[in-house]
């Protein structure tokens, strides 16, 4: 993995997982760019984004129902079940319906 994705932590609590990319970064996603410090995954209420201690902010979600646990690396990539964040960059063609990577950051300064 490259320092940037080191420097990201992954948290699993109940049927969430939870990306902090450590800072807010512009990514570009299936609907256009966005600028998020956390990559949520799951069928998530806001009584449980509170409890996750989220801002209302700076939060890309994903509503899909996936098992959190059912991740995988693939070098820089973070790949679940219908959905793959390229952390590395731009790949050279997308292969899940969602997807996300940096515009700014470490690895795509503007």
């Amino acid at each position: 993995m490259s320092t940037w994705t080191r420097r990201a932590r992954l948290f699993v609590r109940r049927r969430a997982f939870l990306l902090d990319l450590g800072e807010e970064v512009l990514l570009y996603t299936e609907g256009g760019p966005r600028r998020a410090r956390y990559l949520l995954v799951g069928r998530v209420s806001p009584p449980e984004w509170l409890r996750l201690g989220l801002p209302r902010e700076a939060v890309l979600h994903y509503p899909l129902e996936v098992d959190p646990l059912a991740f995988e690396w693939e070098g820089e990539t973070l790949v679940l079940p219908g959905l793959r964040v390229y952390l590395g960059g731009p790949p050279e063609f997308v292969e899940t319906p969602y997807y996300a990577w940096p515009l700014t950051g470490p690895r795509g300064r503007e």
